[in-house]
């Protein structure tokens, strides 16, 4: 492991506490406090999910870029594509409730884009990266 990695996972690890800050301060506010009772996961295990999956891209694509650069954007296709599936089957619960709580789907779309879009960013910075 080079310092890049760390560094790397320091930023996702600062940025994933921002995540998890802002949303349970979102949810502070009396209209919403409220529905996270019924919510099926607490917001803190939702932002934990998609930190793992993000950990695990992440680990992924560095171990690739120094093996085998040139296929790091298809890795990252399937990788992203396997993400999508398991955030799927994670809401799968959330999906199916009976009680409509558009917060808690919103809530999980959110905090998918924001770790998709850190992926995204991060798989720029090793495709960019000069050889």
């Amino acid at each position: 492991m080079d310092k890049s990695f760390f560094k790397t996972l320091i930023q996702v690890t600062g940025a994933a506490c921002v995540f998890l800050i802002t949303s349970v301060l979102i949810f502070q506010i009396p209209d919403l406090k409220t529905q996270t009772v019924d919510f099926v996961y607490p917001v803190y295990t939702t932002v934990l999910f998609f930190y793992g999956l993000s950990v695990i891209i992440l680990f992924a694509l560095h171990l690739l870029s120094s093996k085998n650069p040139g296929q790091i954007g298809y890795v990252f296709l399937l990788l992203t594509t396997l993400q999508v599936i398991g955030s799927y089957l994670y809401m799968r619960p959330v999906l199916s409730k009976t009680i409509e709580i558009p917060a808690e789907k919103i809530s999980i779309f959110v905090i998918f884009m924001l770790f998709l879009l850190l992926e995204a960013y991060y798989t720029t910075v090793l495709l960019n990266k000069k050889q």
